[in-house]
């Protein structure tokens, strides 16, 4: 079960504040009760300040994690009555809180809106990526002999299952495209859309029987016996294998690129800070009246 914190300085704002980001048009209400209704809108609205992005659409694909979503946004709803029925929100403070917080959720959205419209070129991605593979410290980057396999899995042992694979070892040997024969055979869900590749893996990481198998293949394109381990029957293709020693480029690629992108966008932010700025000043005598409100007092002993 998917569950989630209330704030109750959400909740206030939840049901007083005059805005809210609607991801989505509200067609229907997910939960009714006295204070109201919750809509799909409000679940998007709520999601997208709770849950990341990559992680969202998994989460609300389950009924049970919307329903949670919903019950805890109908929660905060009913909080916020409550709270303005007994004039919480009617002091300065207060009044202050709830103003924060829907500036909050404005530039929370005028930021979304500043990274999309900001997003760096895959050249100036490429870019930053190389120069932090450049500046990287070489031992950050080091590695152990590491070697790149595809394979063909059948899961379920039986004398009919070994014939099957053993066929298509024969294929395979024969000169049929292996990534395609994998596509089309094997049960490995991890790695049957890549054609069977499982990418670089290093020793100890695989089990026993594969391991050994792989290090009897020498020649990229060398194809293994049919393997048999605890997972089923395996068909093993050498791709490339790496020394020891610094990982390529490539191999981090990814990795750094990710890395780029929040760096550039984040560089782009401060900027724009930094624009919006412009023009304010910063009222010292009202800084220091202020923060001396808060210095403690001398003591008598």
């Amino acid at each position: 079960m998917f569950t989630v914190r209330i704030s109750v300085g959400r909740a206030f704002c939840a049901a007083i504040c005059s805005f809210a980001p609607l991801l989505v048009s509200a067609q229907y209400a997910l939960v009714q009760g006295p204070v109201g209704q919750v809509t799909d809108a409000d679940v998007m609205a709520d999601a997208a300040t709770r849950i990341s992005d990559t992680a969202r659409a998994t989460v609300l694909s389950r009924p049970d994690n919307v329903g949670q979503l919903a019950s805890n946004v109908y929660v905060q709803r009913a909080m916020a009555v409550e709270a303005e029925r007994r004039g919480l929100t009617a002091g300065r403070e207060s009044a202050a809180a709830l103003a924060l917080a829907r500036e909050k959720a404005m530039a929370d959205l005028y930021l979304a809106e500043f990274d999309k419209n900001h997003q760096p070129s895959e050249a100036a991605l490429l870019a930053y990526a190389q120069s932090t593979y450049r500046a990287v410290d070489g031992k950050q980057l080091d590695a152990p002999e590491r070697t790149r396999v595809r394979h063909i899995l059948l899961k379920q042992k039986s004398p009919e299952t070994r014939a099957r694979i053993e066929q298509i070892l024969s294929d395979a040997r024969a000169g049929k495209d292996f990534a395609q024969l994998a596509k089309d055979n094997s049960e490995d869900t991890g790695s049957v859309a890549q054609g069977g590749d499982i990418g670089f893996v290093t020793e100890g990481s695989t089990v026993v029987p594969f391991e050994e198998a792989m290090k009897g293949l020498k020649t990229p394109g060398d194809l293994s016996d049919v393997v048999e381990t605890q997972f089923g029957y395996h068909i093993i293709r050498l791709e490339e294998r790496r020394s020891a020693g610094k990982r390529g480029f490539d191999e981090v690629r990814e990795q750094l690129l990710m890395q780029a992108r929040t760096a550039l966008l984040r560089e782009a932010r401060a900027k724009e800070a930094q624009r919006l700025q412009e023009g304010m000043k910063v009222n010292e005598a009202a800084v220091n009246t202020f923060s001396s409100k808060f210095k403690p007092s001398d003591s008598i002993r």
